[in-house]
């Protein structure tokens, strides 16, 4: 009975307090009690479909889509040919690779496979002129915000004209360019930092195994640093084009998708370019032994294709992670 009269003028108090608008302080969670309650959170929402999914899932898309998405890549084709000399880029490239890797006139299948790899890490490297590379640069940027706006009104269920597509998708651009300068930087440690690292060891370790060894495993960890932060910036590629989105904003976003999903998202990721290298070279090996004058206009026609196949897959994921 003593205890229950104690707890009477607290109970007391406690309403006198609410009546006169003061309300007790409640505790503020922890940032581990936070990253639990977010963590628990996370696993609520539906698993993003793996890499084989999204394929089926790009696919479906190309046939239940073909004719605006294929108009759209036709116009991309006819720019890169007039303004940025792509074909004759590819043509030149692959020229050199035939005076260096064929013989007796001949390809051979060792030498098919190091031409084809020859050809996918020079084409973007060819002998183009200044004018050209920058009508290429933002060639791809304007293909990139017409491809996303057609993929977000399309899987909509709206339907969209091609016109429509060029003149609508170019609203969010300057923030679409700030987004595309910050993955830039984050591509700095696997690009510039690799070549620091390659000079400053050369320079220091007289051993060649050493002086490999140490390149190849600082390479790697470099690689895995911008891996990691481009996880979550592509996405921002995408919420940067919504309506009223600003950069940081979107980079925010972003990384908030990915939370406590970043390695299965880098794993998906990662899946790309393996997949697309892996198709293109299933198409182009085989022509480059049997009819390797097709090799020039079948490679300008995947090349265009990729940049469409690439923003389909990683809409997909994007919209995966949402659900």
């Amino acid at each position: 009975m003593a205890r229950k009269g104690r707890k009477q003028p607290a109970k007391a108090m406690a309403a006198v307090g609410r009546s006169l608008g003061y309300f007790p302080r409640r505790r503020k969670a922890t940032r581990l009690q936070k990253r639990k309650y977010d963590k628990q959170t996370t696993r609520a929402y539906t698993p993003a479909p793996n890499s084989f999914q999204l394929i089926g899932q790009v696919f479906s898309i190309f046939k239940k889509y073909w004719r605006p998405l294929g108009g759209i890549v036709l116009v991309y084709l006819i720019l890169n040919i007039i303004f940025a000399s792509g074909f004759s880029n590819i043509s030149n490239v692959f020229a050199e690779i035939k005076l260096n890797f064929q013989q007796d006139g001949k390809w051979h299948l060792s030498e098919a496979f190091d031409g084809f790899g020859s050809l996918v890490s020079n084409v973007s490297i060819g002998s183009v002129s200044e004018a050209a590379s920058v009508f290429q640069g933002a060639l791809f940027i304007v293909i990139s915000l017409v491809i996303i706006w057609a993929l977000r009104h399309l899987l909509a269920n709206q339907t969209i004209k091609i016109k429509q597509a060029f003149y609508q998708s170019m609203t969010p651009l300057v923030p679409f360019l700030l987004i595309m300068f910050v993955i830039i930087l984050q591509l700095l440690p696997i690009t510039l930092g690799s070549l620091i690292v390659a000079t400053i060891v050369l320079a220091i370790f007289t051993t060649s195994t050493t002086a490999m060894a140490i390149i190849v495993i600082s390479i790697f960890g470099l690689a895995i640093w911008s891996i990691y932060m481009l996880s979550s910036s592509v996405f921002a590629l995408y919420i940067v084009t919504l309506p009223e989105m600003e950069p940081r904003k979107a980079l925010r976003s972003a990384k908030n998708l990915v939370k406590f999903r970043r390695w299965a998202v880098i794993r998906r990721v990662v899946f790309l370019p393996l997949f697309t290298l892996l198709a293109m070279a299933i198409i182009v090996i085989p022509l480059m032994l049997y009819a390797d004058v097709l090799v020039v206009p079948v490679f300008f026609v995947l090349s265009m294709l990729t940049i469409l196949f690439i923003h389909t897959y990683l809409y997909s994921l994007y919209r995966g992670l949402l659900e």
